[in-house]
C-alpha cells in the first residue's frame, strides 16, 4: 500500500514563497485531519497533495492562478516524501 508521510508547500496560494515560510505538513497513520478556520488554506493542501501525486493543476489556475509568487511562475516547490 502507498502512503504520503509528509508534503512541503511553497509558493502556492497563501504559502509563502520564501524558504524559512515553507509549510511541511506531516501525515499519519491511520488518518491525519486537516481543520481550521475558513480560509486558512485546507483546499489548497488538498490541492497541492493532488498535484504532487496526479500532476493536475486545479480547477480554474490556467494562467498561474494557483501559485502566489510571480518570481515561483510554474516552478512549483512541492517536496513529498512517500512509501510505495
Amino acid at each position: 500500500m502507498s502512503s504520503i508521510e509528509k508534503i512541503l508547500i511553497r509558493g502556492i496560494r497563501s504559502f509563502e514563497a520564501d524558504a524559512g515560510d515553507a509549510a511541511t505538513i506531516s501525515f499519519y497513520s491511520p488518518l491525519t485531519l486537516i481543520t481550521g478556520h475558513n480560509g486558512s488554506g485546507k483546499t489548497t493542501i488538498i490541492e497541492c497533495l493532488k498535484y504532487a501525486t496526479t500532476g493536475e493543476l486545479p480547477p480554474g489556475s490556467k494562467g498561474g492562478a494557483f501559485v502566489n509568487d510571480p518570481k515561483v511562475g510554474y516552478n512549483f516547490c512541492f517536496e513529498t516524501a512517500a512509501h510505495v
